[in-house]
């Protein structure tokens, strides 16, 4: 009963309960009045001493077993919290006050890939990523006694680096004086990670934003632009027809056209680009491309920049889209002249035709390997820094100064490559500059498509009337049409254009209409002009539209539907196609 004898009281009870059963064993000496006689002899001093004794050996066992008791708890506690330290996830330590390890839990291996003899007696401060960032732990726990959530890259065992947060307290002794630091450090590298996705998620979103805003951009001042090369086409085809063969006013004239329909067609891609419409490719000489291209480059970088170039005139064709190709070579020359303008060095570009093998196109899984087309784009600047070379593809990403570029150059050229099936690479030395390599597959036994012109162009004597609200453009198809032949009546309002018809409905053989104006657009102007005459021929133009395209507008009763700018050759066509299909 040792366990249950925890008070003096108990121990007084139990000493005489065993005294009062020993004692009477005296009667049962010799004969019973002998014993009887000896009881009382021996109750006294025997049954004091019997007393006394088992008194004190009972208090003795109820104080081992009090004892045996503490040690078995305190041993079950101390197990307990050996456990739960070796395996907490967390890390649990403790350091003195020269920030040196004295107290680590095993958890340490996991996270930092050390064991805890290994960090023992080192500095906690030697594992710090950036050291500023323990001289503001210890700022901060002096300051407060504690941190919560302190968050900083520690470095692992392997010399890779893990973040981590944790929460710490200030240890002093008996007078105050600060003697440790006792914490816990937890892994949030999946929580960084999250984070930082998170962080990509909405920067993407917000750069889906900016090229959506982009596309709505490229809508609205596409009419508008639109009409202004329309004016500029007109007018430098009408004056081609008026200089003489053999004035150099004629080749410079046709420049300007050029020029003009090469930015007919890139407003086209961007607003391609802004509805995500795929796109048609013809085999193309990207020679031929390349050195259009240098030709212009020449005449808007500075002089004092050398362009040095080796085109192979035979490195085959491509599937391509010629204005693409053309605005890949401007920008790939435009960021190399940008980085040496101030060097006045070289700028150099070459093409030519090789072979890849699968080893070349070991990072491009998705191309095929063969013959490809290689154009190299080269300048003598500082280099690219290692800081930013992997990101120079990233939309709206740049290092140039404000001012100095949008971002949106390179990411334009990767994504047009890409589009190509084509690869680009860049190799880049402080010393020796930065080349940027592209590379297109050959088509073999595909011949460039040469478009013929039609000479003469169709010509009529039939009624038309042109209706938009620019005069220019009004006044430039006027002429063209009336160069044709044809008898023109111009109107720059719809709300006029209606009228006229209304009063003179059997005037016209053929109404060619803006989409775009106010009061009534195109769209409104031709039901209104169908219901007075359902045989009316309208030919429907448009600069850009998202309301209405060549499907919807021939649902509505419209003979055709025609992108400005509109050069004379595809307006002189149409024309004669509607005519001569009514008749």
């Amino acid at each position: 009963l040792r366990d249950q004898i925890d008070s003096v009281l108990k121990a007084s009870v139990s000493a005489l309960a065993a005294t009062i059963i020993i004692l009477p064993g005296f009667l049962f000496f010799e004969d019973l009045q002998t014993g009887w006689e000896l009881l009382k002899a021996m109750a006294l001093p025997y049954g004091f001493a019997i007393f006394l004794g088992i008194f004190l050996v009972g208090l003795l066992l109820a104080h081992e077993e009090h004892r045996h008791i503490a040690e078995a708890a305190q041993k079950k506690s101390e197990k307990r919290f050996r456990e739960l330290f070796e395996n907490l996830v967390d890390v649990s330590y403790r350091t003195d006050i020269d920030g040196n390890f004295i107290v680590i839990s095993p958890s340490s291996e996991k996270i930092f890939g050390y064991r805890p003899e290994e960090v023992l007696g080192r500095q906690i401060a030697n594992a710090y990523r950036n050291p500023s960032r323990r001289d503001d732990f210890m700022a901060q726990i002096r300051r407060d006694g504690q941190v919560e959530n302190f968050e900083a890259e520690m470095r692992k065992k392997d010399g890779s680096f893990v973040w981590v947060s944790t929460n710490a307290k200030l240890l002093t002794d008996a007078e105050g004086s600060f003697i440790g630091i006792e914490g816990v450090a937890r892994d949030i590298s999946q929580l960084k990670k999250s984070e930082e996705e998170k962080l990509n998620l909405e920067e993407s979103l917000r750069q889906s934003q900016k090229m959506e805003a982009i596309g709505t951009l490229a809508g609205g001042i596409a009419h508008d632009f639109n009409n202004i090369l329309a004016a500029i086409i007109g007018y430098s085809e009408i004056a081609i027809d008026e200089v003489p063969e053999f004035s150099p006013a004629r080749q410079s004239i046709r420049e300007v056209l050029n020029a003009a329909m090469r930015a007919k067609e890139l407003v086209g891609h961007i607003l391609t680009f802004s509805r995500k419409s795929e796109q048609n490719y013809a085999p193309v000489q990207i020679q031929l491309i390349v050195k259009d291209a240098l030709k212009l480059l020449r005449a808007s970088i500075p002089a004092t920049i050398d362009i040095r170039q080796d085109i192979d005139s035979q490195c085959g064709t491509i599937i391509a889209d010629p204005t693409e190709l053309h605005q890949v070579t401007m920008n790939l020359c435009t960021n190399a002249a940008q980085e040496i303008e101030k060097t006045d060095g070289v700028l150099y570009v070459s093409l030519e035709r090789l072979d890849l093998s699968e080893d070349d196109l070991q990072n491009e899984p998705t191309l095929k390997p063969g013959p490809h087309v290689k154009l190299s784009v080269k300048d003598t600047g500082l280099g690219i820094d290692s800081d930013h070379i992997d990101r120079i593809f990233d939309p709206y990403y740049t290092t140039k100064d404000v001012g100095m570029g949008s971002g949106l150059g390179l990411a334009v050229v990767h994504g047009i490559v890409k589009r190509h099936n084509g690869m680009i690479t860049v190799e880049t030395n402080p010393t020796q500059g930065t080349t940027f390599n592209v590379f297109f597959p050959i088509a073999e036994g595909v011949e460039q498509q040469v478009a013929k012109e039609i000479d003469p162009l169709p010509t009529g004597n039939e009624r038309i009337l042109v209706v938009d609200d620019e005069t220019s453009v009004v006044e430039v198809t006027q002429q063209r049409l009336e160069r044709l032949g044809y008898q023109v009546t111009s109107k720059n309002s719809s709300i006029e254009a209606l009228e006229l018809f209304r009063a003179q409905p059997n005037a016209f053989e053929l109404i060619i209409t803006d989409q775009t104006m106010p009061d009534m657009t195109g769209e409104q102007l031709a039901k209104k002009l169908i219901d007075l005459r359902p045989d009316i021929l309208i030919v429907l133009c448009t600069g850009y539209s998202s309301n209405i395209d060549a499907e919807k507008s021939k649902a509505l009763g419209i003979k055709e539907f025609l992108l400005k700018p509109i050069d004379l050759q595809e307006l002189a066509i149409t024309i004669r196609r509607v005519l001569d299909a009514q008749n």
